[in-house]
């Protein structure tokens, strides 16, 4: 069985419908109907302007002055002037009915465009809504195995803090008998019959006993900080005296010239053990890392949030590089110099930071070569929930 396309169909419907129309407009004219005779020629112009457009608007002229021949031939000239009229108002429908057919055209494509296009569009919001699906089932996946991580590194670093108490506790034990036994020992050095000699062994094993257990303290220190076993107990503390006794307990104003500016009236809140370590720590780093003339001044500031105490000196300054690291535990700004005058560990400033990060403030440096160093450390206003 033939199929018949579109365009075949369209111009069979032509064509019927004009040979009909001139058939019956034949008759009409033989019988005088000529209403009838005028009106069959509308619809062949309307469906072959619709289907050809401007091929149809052609084929319309050449229809229309078919109807003025025929017209003419049976009825005569007289019908001349009413003939073209009707010729003229069927080219006219038919430009109109052309025009009308090709912007509807127009339409219809663009909008079968933007309907391709839409498609277009939503195969891709399909393959990108695949790809986040799949994006969001890795991110999950990713996620499940940081919560994992997370969980074993928390139980990893409190197995490590364990271990860390429990070797401090078990390295210091035995030295406070050590401690002890050495302290009698050069305490009485006629009643054990020790020479000078052995006197002075035994107090070099004595100093260097007590500064192992020193550090051990320390190490002990920076564990409870970072197991968060330390709470600060708050209580209101002259800022001026409080440093002032600072100084004279270190008796380091025999060692620089140390101002405390700090107004009398000042007060902060704040744990009077953890802050005495963290300004004795700065204030003697800040007489250490110095040069004749050796100064340092420490000022107050204060805004409506937070308090804000200055250590300056004129010393050695610190490199930017060390900067960055100073305040993490064990580093030691001159350690390829090994200068070990200073007999340090690297946990005083470590230390300091967490006693300040503690009570909601920080630690903050600035310092250049050969120009000094100013720590400023901030404490809140209010204390941290």
């Amino acid at each position: 069985m033939i199929r018949l396309t579109d365009s075949q169909l369209r111009l069979g419907m032509v064509l019927v419908t004009t040979a009909l129309s001139l058939f019956v407009g034949v008759v009409s004219l033989s019988s005088g109907f000529y209403i009838i005779f005028q009106n069959l020629f509308y619809i062949p112009i309307i469906l072959t302007c619709v289907f050809f457009f401007r091929r149809g608007l052609l084929f319309s002229i050449i229809l229309s002055f078919t109807y003025l021949g025929m017209l003419l031939m049976h009825a005569g000239i007289a019908y001349l002037n009413d003939g073209l009229i009707r010729v003229l108002l069927f080219i006219a429908i038919a430009i109109v009915i052309t025009v009308l057919a090709e912007k509807s055209r127009g339409i219809e494509a663009c909008l079968e465009e933007m309907n391709e296009e839409l498609s277009q569009t939503n195969t891709a919001l399909l393959v990108v809504n695949e790809k986040l699906s799949a994006a969001e089932e890795e991110t999950r996946s990713q996620l499940e195995e940081l919560v994992i991580t997370q969980q074993a590194l928390k139980e990893e670093i409190e197995r490590k803090s364990d271990f860390v108490m429990v070797a401090s506790h078990e390295l210091r034990t035995p030295l406070q008998p050590a401690l002890g036994y050495l302290s009698l020992l050069t305490s009485d050095p006629e009643g054990f019959s020790l020479t000078d000699d052995v006197v002075t062994m035994l107090k070099n094993c004595q100093k260097n006993i007590d500064h192992e257990r020193r550090i051990i303290d320390r190490i002990l220190e920076l564990s409870l900080l970072d197991s968060g076993k330390i709470v600060p107990s708050y209580e209101s503390i002259p800022i001026h005296d409080f440093i002032e006794e600072i100084i004279r307990g270190s008796d380091h104003r025999s060692q620089a010239e140390v101002r405390n500016d700090i107004p009398r009236q000042a007060v902060m809140r704040g744990d009077p053990g953890l802050l005495y370590q963290v300004f004795s720590s700065i204030i003697q780093n800040a007489i250490r890392y110095n040069e004749p003339p050796r100064k340092v001044s420490i000022r107050y500031e204060a805004d409506t949030k937070s308090q804000y105490i200055r250590i300056m000196d004129n010393g050695i300054g610190i490199d930017p590089e060390a900067q960055k690291k100073i305040f993490e535990p064990f580093h030691i700004a001159d350690l390829n110099a090994l200068s070990r005058e200073y007999n340090r560990m690297g946990l005083g400033l470590p230390l300091a930071q967490r006693y300040i990060q503690l009570h909601g403030g920080d630690i903050t440096l600035q310092s250049s070569p050969g120009e000094g160093s100013t720590f400023m450390i901030r404490i809140p206003g209010t204390i941290p929930s």
